[in-house]
């Protein structure tokens, strides 16, 4: 009960210092005897692509009747509107996972120059 409680604070801390994070929604394994296949929901520190960022979120382990949740803290990189995480899941053991991420491209941002002009001088 204590790592749950000890999770849940670790969770939302860490959203409270983030600008713009983003939302992962992907699969996982999380290795060990308690571990194995998972649907895994996370927040991101970022949603800008081409970045590294930190990672918390919650995992569920269709396969693991004793305990079928967990709850994780890790770092990724994000791609374009994909993102890859490692950590550690609290209840379980070290935590691998892909999934989506809504990323925004800084490039995307930045007005192209306008066309030089071939007019009098």
């Amino acid at each position: 009960m204590k790592r749950i409680i000890l999770a849940s604070l670790l969770l939302s801390s860490s959203t409270l210092a983030m600008a713009d994070p983003g939302v992962f929604f992907g699969v996982g394994y999380t290795f060990g005897t308690k571990g194995g296949p998972a649907l895994t929901l996370k927040v991101l520190s970022t949603k800008e692509q081409d970045s590294f960022a930190a990672a918390a979120g919650v995992s569920y382990y269709p396969l693991n009747k004793g305990n079928p949740l967990g709850f994780d803290v890790g770092a990724g990189y994000l791609f374009d509107s994909v993102a890859v995480t490692v950590g550690w899941d609290f209840l379980h053991s070290p935590q691998i996972a892909a999934g989506y991420v809504d990323t925004e491209d800084d490039n995307a941002a930045t007005p192209a120059p306008p066309p030089p002009t071939d007019g009098p001088t």
